[in-house]
């Protein structure tokens, strides 16, 4: 295994890949709301979150098969993930400080003073989703943060080797870019190490 798969794979992009498309489907899922009352509107922008699904599973690909190529579109796609993330949290901090959808359905159609108290468990659904989702994509920019910086950290290493480790004799001892063992002299080289000695 070259350096930057070793890199590129220490921080487990298998797992967080998984993690971002499964964020990005529940908020699809979601933004699938606005299609039912013109009152949840507001929820059709959440449908960017898309990209996290392609960025999660650019993430896996390249888990599975890591590529300078993979590495790089990853990276791409998760700083696109990063932007709409935090893009995201704000969106869905404006619509929890915005006006409650009871209240909005109760003034475009004019209803009488009892449609607030009907409506109250739909602003309990609504926010409680809400707030969950902002978790989520608190989470989710956490997740993707974490795999752009592996990314770059395994970019940066692409061009560097591991060092060459050789066992030399019964001891188990390794020595680190010593060739005296390769060329099988016993000279005063060999004899001046120690006996454990890296």
């Amino acid at each position: 295994m070259d350096d930057m798969t070793a890199t590129f794979l220490r921080g487990a992009p298998h797992v967080l890949g998984v993690v971002q498309i499964f964020i990005g489907l529940l908020c699809l899922l979601f933004s699938l709301t606005a299609v039912f009352s013109p009152v949840l509107i507001l929820h059709a922008p959440l449908c960017a979150s898309a990209t996290f699904v392609v960025s999660g599973s650019l993430a896996v690909a390249a888990a599975r098969r890591t590529s300078v190529g993979l590495v790089c579109a990853c990276l791409a796609w998760n700083v696109l993930s990063v932007v709409i993330g935090l893009g995201g949290v704000a969106y869905l901090c404006w619509l929890l400080c915005d006006r409650p959808p009871s209240q909005r359905i109760c003034d475009t159609h004019s209803f009488s003073g009892r449609c607030y108290e009907e409506l109250r468990g739909l602003d309990v659904s609504v926010y409680g989703v809400l707030g969950a989702l902002l978790v989520l994509l608190v989470l989710q920019v956490c997740v993707v943060v974490t795999v752009c910086v592996f990314s770059c950290r395994a970019l940066a290493r692409r061009h560097s080797s591991a060092p060459i480790m050789v066992e030399v004799g019964d001891r188990g001892a390794l020595l680190y870019g010593s060739d005296v063992s390769l060329l099988g002299s016993e000279g005063e080289e060999a004899s001046t190490l120690p006996a454990k000695s890296p």
